[in-house]
């Protein structure tokens, strides 16, 4: 009965705990996590029965007297236990590129191509989408940008694909077909980003390797480099909106501006604890949240969170860590 409350509290201090540690980092403070690791549940249930017998004259007790009573009390007491994160596995996963495989199993899963593109590759090709820009005069790669829309269009339409490669050395291929004649145009100018030449015939299937690498002279193909968590979490960390004393006392680290991936992120700062937060933590006398109506915040951090999780979970399977129990009395 309890398993939806425990899920909820899970739930809820999880994405707390991830966003006191993107505000901490911030701050430059250290933060230290807690994973969950497991929950036990003690049950009880208690009854009780009775009934009122009078003695002596009926004058004495009539219509006071309950003829028979009962009862049933069930009671629930959870043990929490916690594995702290930490050690090699835990670094390795938080730092490493996400992988490609699981890359291309998000894009398949997402309705939104160039988001997902945009979120996690920061560099196509000869195409860069930097995680943040340095320089007053620095600029997003147009390029990327408009790359990203046109395999967005592309998607939609049913032309263009991510397929494994039966080759041992090529995990995956952009397969693109059924262009001709009415996306012949977005496919060239597809092409022309990737600096690759157009097929010969024109209504001939197209098949572009996928290599997880930086793109060389003799790389005919796609070449992705990703983003680590880590990269995300920063990202993140930039788009807090820091208090303006804490900003002229110099407490927060400053970020440059963030490139295409942070664009529209905000973490929020109230001294009142806000109404309308999807997640909230205090910190410094303030509330940092992010607003219940804010989705690309939410739908970013959610992300950030599946992944975070994956790390956790890899590091508290390596090794046998100390455990914190708790049990929650009644």
């Amino acid at each position: 009965m309890g398993r939806g409350d425990y899920t909820e509290a899970i739930n809820k201090t999880e994405d707390e705990q991830l966003l006191l540690s993107i505000v901490r980092g911030r701050y430059g403070e250290s933060y230290t996590l807690l994973a969950v690791s497991g929950v036990a549940a003690n049950v009880r249930f208690r009854t009780n029965a009775g009934a009122d017998i009078g003695v002596g004259p009926t004058s004495n007790y009539d219509g006071n007297l309950v003829p028979f009573s009962g009862g049933l009390a069930y009671e629930e007491n959870p043990i929490i236990t916690y594995t702290p994160v930490q050690g090699e596995q835990y670094l390795r996963q938080l730092l490493s590129p996400i992988p490609l495989n699981l890359l291309v199993l998000i894009i398949h899963s997402s309705t939104n191509s160039a988001a997902t593109l945009t979120l996690f590759t920061n560099r196509i090709n000869d195409m860069q989408n930097p995680d943040f820009l340095d320089g007053p005069n620095a600029k997003t790669d147009r390029r990327f940008e408009r790359f990203v829309e046109l395999v967005q269009e592309l998607d939609q339409a049913g032309v263009i694909q991510l397929v494994e490669d039966p080759r041992e050395n090529v995990p995956f291929d952009i397969l693109i077909t059924n262009y001709s004649p009415s996306h012949t145009g977005k496919v060239q100018e597809c092409l022309n980003l990737l600096g690759l030449a157009k097929p010969t015939v024109e209504s001939k299937d197209i098949v572009l390797p996928v290599y997880f690498a930086v793109k060389g002279q003799d790389l005919d193909g796609v070449a992705i480099s990703t983003r680590s968590t880590f990269d995300l979490m920063e990202i993140l960390r930039a788009a807090i909106e820091i208090p303006e004393e804490h900003a002229k006392a110099g407490l927060a680290v400053h970020y440059p501006k963030t490139g295409l991936a942070g664009k529209n992120l905000r973490i929020l700062a109230s001294k009142d604890k806000p109404e309308q937060a999807a997640v909230a933590v205090r910190h410094r006398g303030y509330w940092f949240y992010i607003h219940e109506t804010d989705m690309r915040t939410k739908l970013y951090s959610v992300m950030i969170r599946t992944l975070w999780s994956v790390s956790i979970a890899s590091a508290s399977e390596q090794k046998a860590a100390p455990v914190l129990t708790i049990p929650v009395s009644r």
